[in-house]
């Protein structure tokens, strides 16, 4: 009887060493699993693509006409031509002052011209403008400068000789220097004497502005 009780204590203990083997085995086999998971690396099918959508990171580089964009202009430039004649009939000159706008100072950017003479006679034809080179606001004798008109002979038209000038030129002429007010004045004379028609006209081309 004892030595079947001493034989079935020694079975018990060898199974229950068996299961505890087998079952410490499971759980670090477990925790192990569980650590490789916790530690391992993302696998490529775990990754995450991000991408730009075109159809939401675009630059619009025209706005729409509902879409304007407000433009403000910042020169006070207004566009003005203005012409005048004069009739010489000797070699002395003859003059035609066209006035500037008060306060304005006329940039000229193009002048045109046409003269009129009897058949054999010449025409000479300039003007002079006045600006205040120095700043100083005193109107002197460095103020004032002659521009001449370059006549090109047209040919004789029913007995009378024309002739035509069109220049771009880059003119300045204030109306004001101080308390002295100028336009701009045409001029004309011929190298001889006649009571036949003869004429200059001078177109002036350019903007207005206001003085400094």
């Amino acid at each position: 009887m004892n030595k079947f009780l001493v034989h079935f204590a020694i079975i018990t203990r060898t199974v229950i060493a068996i299961v505890v083997a087998f079952t410490g085995g499971a759980i670090a086999q477990s925790s192990s699993g569980a650590a490789n998971k916790a530690t391992a690396a993302p696998s490529a099918t775990s990754l995450q693509t991000v991408a730009i959508d075109p159809t939401k990171n675009a630059v619009r580089i025209a706005n729409t006409s509902a879409e304007a964009v407000p433009v403000k202009t910042v020169t006070n430039r207004t566009p003005y031509q203005v012409r005048t004649s004069v009739a010489p009939t000797n070699t002395a000159f003859v003059s035609s002052t066209i006035p500037i706008p008060a306060g304005k100072r006329f940039t000229i950017e193009n002048i045109s011209g046409v003269g009129y003479c009897p058949e054999g006679i010449r025409m000479e034809v300039v003007f002079f403008t006045y600006l205040d080179n120095n700043g100083d606001g005193v109107n002197d004798g460095t103020d004032i400068t002659f521009h001449r008109v370059v006549l090109t002979d047209q040919g004789t038209f029913d007995g009378t000789a024309i002739s035509a000038a069109d220049h771009k030129v880059l003119i300045f002429a204030d109306e004001r220097i101080g308390t002295s007010h100028f336009g701009v004045t045409l001029m004309a004379r011929i190298n001889a004497t006649t009571t036949a028609f003869t004429q200059a006209q001078v177109t002036f081309s350019g903007y207005l502005e206001d003085l400094p």
